[in-house]
């Protein structure tokens, strides 16, 4: 992705919009899947990334194929992503609330079952194999100018509701039960919060693929996790951790000339599993010292 072999063009000029976009998702994902390591439902990000994928399949499929190289057929398709994620981001966490479990295994199977599904409806379209590997993959490049904008209002949103429903937002993520002991509704909670979720994460996949959607979303929670002595500091360290982990991965990705979706997901992993060595090594010296 070095910006030399471009006839001196600008690296802002060649990559300033996805730079940026891949930046406000990282720290809108994160926050996103706060909540959903709160209420343990981590692979849920995946199953409703590929929910996303499968909309926009068959938006695709449907007719929008023939458009949407030209650009006319881009709105239908993030409709079609959003209106996907939304209905599996809510009436998964409509019916996590509902059974009082857990709902890992319907998730995997929806993550299953709906990209295999996605590649079978391209399967025989032009270019169809193109375009699930753009959606699987990640696709950070491919973002515009105006994925920028839905990107800062997505950001915007998110941080104003986080600010003026914070508490209400982690007693219902925490406990739901005894959020409607307190008198929330909950069944408005799972609407609202699943359709934040679902447009969140159909659009990030949209702009920039799966891969660098569910690290994005998951990642760096885990790391925070691992790092903070509390939920406030989860809660800012998570989308702080996203913020760099992006900006990184565009510096490794343009010096070393690889995809820089994947070279964030890379350093978050390994940021991860550093840390997590780091609370072992921690926690044996503690109990060394008590003894």
């Amino acid at each position: 992705m070095s910006a030399a072999s471009d006839g001196g063009a600008s690296w802002w000029e060649l990559f300033g919009p996805a730079f940026t976009t891949a930046v406000l998702l990282g720290a809108l994902l994160p926050l996103l899947g706060v909540v959903l390591v709160l209420r343990r439902q981590v692979f849920l990000a995946a199953a409703v990334g590929q929910a996303a994928n499968l909309a926009m399949a068959l938006a695709l499929r449907a007719g929008c194929a023939a458009v949407h190289d030209a650009g006319g057929g881009h709105a239908v398709v993030l409709l079609a992503g959003l209106g996907g994620g939304v209905t599996a981001a809510a009436t998964a966490l409509r019916a996590l609330s509902t059974g009082g479990g857990v709902l890992e295994a319907r998730s995997v199977w929806v993550f299953l079952g709906a990209g295999a599904a996605a590649m079978l409806v391209l399967a025989d379209a032009p270019h169809g194999m193109q375009v699930v590997q753009r959606l699987f993959l990640s696709s950070v490049l491919g973002a515009g100018p105006s994925d920028v904008g839905i990107a800062a209002a997505l950001l915007l949103a998110a941080l104003a509701a986080l600010w003026r429903l914070r508490r209400q937002l982690w007693l219902w993520a925490i406990d739901p039960v005894i959020a409607a002991a307190y008198g929330m509704v909950v069944r408005r909670w799972d609407l609202a919060v699943g359709v934040a979720a679902g447009v969140g994460i159909g659009f990030a996949i949209h702009a920039t693929g799966l891969t660098f959607t569910f690290g994005l979303c998951v990642l760096p929670v885990l790391c925070a996790r691992e790092l903070a002595a509390s939920l406030a500091q989860v809660v800012w360290l998570a989308p702080a951790t996203g913020v760099a982990a992006a900006a990184l991965g565009f510096a490794l990705g343009d010096r070393l000339d690889l995809p820089p979706g994947q070279c964030a997901v890379v350093v978050l992993a390994l940021v991860v599993a550093m840390a997590r060595l780091a609370n072992r090594r921690r926690g044996h010296t503690a109990d060394a010292a008590r003894r």
